[in-house]
């Protein structure tokens, strides 16, 4: 008999049904093995779950395999592989477009690149990154925080390229009451040794890292130190090659939205400095890579509203009026663009916009102060990897599908969201793989719209199959998951509102929900315009899986959430 169990009595209720289910662990009800059933008159053999399913304001209590949800899972999965098999291809074509990444043998080798006249080294730390017996010191900068009320005072960077094994150390050069030494995110496995204010440790693979002294002073770190460990360049571009435009180290002031163009790459050496921004409208071809630096400050007012007119560092759209988020939703006019390896700091504004279809932006790395200053948004057919975000408006947005977005770090200001899903999208948008990310820092704290996991969705696009996989949240106190479709004052409602379904959450790792301030939630306008087939699967928040929306201190709509899972599995929190 099917229990139908009140939303308001959920708490209870569930731990009568289910008494072995707030352990990780497979509960009394359900064998640890695989067990079978029949999905669609085929045999299935799957993962035995537990957990709860939520409809309009009634729970019931699940145990036994998902077959619908692994399904699912899958589907997602086989569609963006054969888009990332496509979307190769298309690169392929394209000049100086070896991955980086591909190569992990052959002779150690290290990289370091010359510090630009007119910028200083840091006064607050130093790097030393030793291989083979020699020590090589690579610059380390320093910017101070821009927006008036940012809670950190600056930020440090040090970047590198090598290949085998290396030690780094990473000195401060300021008394403070640090003991000790951490390098995020945790997935990259870094041990370190502290010694007299200096961090050692070792690495023999490429990763953008976060090097923080403990305990820390306050409640978000103060002074942060990122050390970008690029993989050797495997293309460089020849400066004589007639369509390439070339930056060798230095400073170079070339000005707000230089146009790219069909079959153009642009080239920043390691050691280049430039301040300027690039805007391709219908280009098709375009290679924009390299070691050296984007700089925005010259455009930076100093003001919020001034700052939201000025243009974008990489800028790629279809067309120079209207809203160019909507023309290229529907008409990608620009194609096959590979964005890869630079470092952006400073911008006023958004950092990449590439609304082209096959896409990848690889290893860029960016620091940004102001709201509006957006992470990476890329058009439908789009790869979007091995990325460092540290910005202070939505990091990673999920507008246009078809996509991946994969080996990321994000470190979230206090503005803005590390995965943002909807913002008033209009157009309908499907199949997206966000997995093995990693976000070591969120320091919202004061806006009640806003989460690790992000929606406002006002618009009439329905949304779905989007796939989160291994995603792990190091450091967040504030809110989990704030998805919403609701009416807001950016949308005209007479466009008609949308809706979001299919989305798995799978294999994430978060705080206990007792270290957030305010509880997660599924909201919407009504049954048709709200969350429907929304999977929870393995997330552990803390030490504990989860089974119950009570238990992640989620709030669903009972107006506007039917289908939604949450759901352990015998394995979840620890190795498939």
């Amino acid at each position: 008999m099917r229990v139908r169990i009140p939303l308001h009595r959920l708490g209870a209720a569930v731990v009568v049904a289910l008494t072995a289910v707030t352990a990780i662990g497979a509960p009394a009800a359900a064998d640890a093995r695989s067990s079978e059933t029949r999905y669609a008159g085929t045999p299935y053999v799957g993962t035995p779950y537990v957990g709860t399913r939520y409809d309009l304001g009634q729970a019931t209590p699940l145990a036994g395999p998902q077959p619908a949800v692994d399904r699912l899972a899958g589907q997602i999965t086989s569609s963006t592989d054969r888009m990332l098999h496509d979307l190769a291809a298309h690169r392929a074509r394209l000049p100086y477009s070896a991955d980086d990444y591909a190569v992990t043998t052959g002779r150690p080798k290290l990289v370091t690149y010359p510090r630009p006249d007119t910028e200083p080294a840091s006064t607050r730390y130093a790097t030393t990154v030793s291989q083979a017996g020699r020590s090589h010191d690579p610059i380390t900068y320093t910017r101070a925080a821009r927006r008036p009320n940012n809670r950190e005072k600056d930020t440090s960077w040090s970047s590198f390229s090598f290949r085998g094994p290396i030690v780094v150390s990473v000195r401060t050069l300021h008394r403070t009451g640090a003991t000790g030494c951490l390098v995020r995110p945790a997935s990259a496995g870094v041990r370190t040794r502290y010694h007299d204010g200096t961090c050692t440790f070792a690495l023999r693979r490429p990763a953008n890292l976060s090097v923080e002294f403990t305990p820390q002073d306050g409640p978000v770190v103060t002074h942060p130190m990122l050390l970008f460990a690029n993989p050797l360049e495997r293309q460089v571009p020849s400066p004589d090659d007639r369509n390439v435009l070339y930056f060798g180290p230095g400073v170079h002031r070339i000005g707000p939205n230089v146009a790219l163009h069909d079959n153009e790459t642009v080239y920043l050496a390691g050691g280049a400095w430039v301040e300027g921004t690039f805007v391709g409208i219908d280009v098709k071809n375009v290679v924009i890579k390299g070691r050296g630096v984007l700089d925005g400050l010259f455009l930076d007012t100093g003001n919020q509203a001034e700052n939201k007119k000025q243009p974008g560092f990489i800028d790629i759209r279809c067309d120079n009026q209207g809203d160019p988020a909507r023309t290229c939703a529907t008409n990608p006019t620009s194609s096959n663009v590979l964005i890869d390896g630079l470092t952006l700091i400073d911008g006023p504004r958004l950092n990449v916009r590439a609304l082209s279809s096959y896409t990848t932006v690889r290893n860029v790395k960016m620091i940004g102060w102001w709201i509006n200053t957006d992470g990476i948004v890329a058009g439908n057919k789009s790869l979007v990897e091995h990325d460092f975000v540290k910005v202070n408006e939505d990091s990673l947005k999920l507008f246009w599908g078809d996509s991946v977005v994969r080996d990321n770090v994000v470190w979230q200001l206090e503005n803005g969201a590390p995965f943002m899903l909807s913002w008033n999208i209009e157009q309908d948008s499907a199949n997206f793989h966000v997995y093995d990310d990693d976000v070591i820092h969120v320091e919202q704290y004061n806006a009640p719209t806003q989460g690790v996991f992000d929606a406002r969705h006002a618009g009439a696009g329905h949304l779905q199959r989007y796939l989160f996989e291994r995603i792990h949240i190091e450091d967040a106190s504030y809110r989990l998951f704030y998805l919403n479709v609701e009416h807001n004052r950016w949308y005209d409602p007479a466009l008609g509102y949308g809706s979001f379904s299919e989305l798995v959450f799978r294999d994430v790792t978060a705080p206990p929900a007792s270290a957030f301030t305010l509880p997660s939630v599924l909201n919407g306008i009504d049954a048709e315009h709200g969350f429907r087939n929304v999977d929870l699967v393995d997330v552990r928040m803390g030490e504990r899986c989860l089974t119950t929306a009570a238990a992640a201190n989620l709030r669903l709509d009972p107006d506007a959430t039917s289908q939604i899972r949450v759901l352990a599995g015998p394995h979840c929190g620890g190795a498939r």
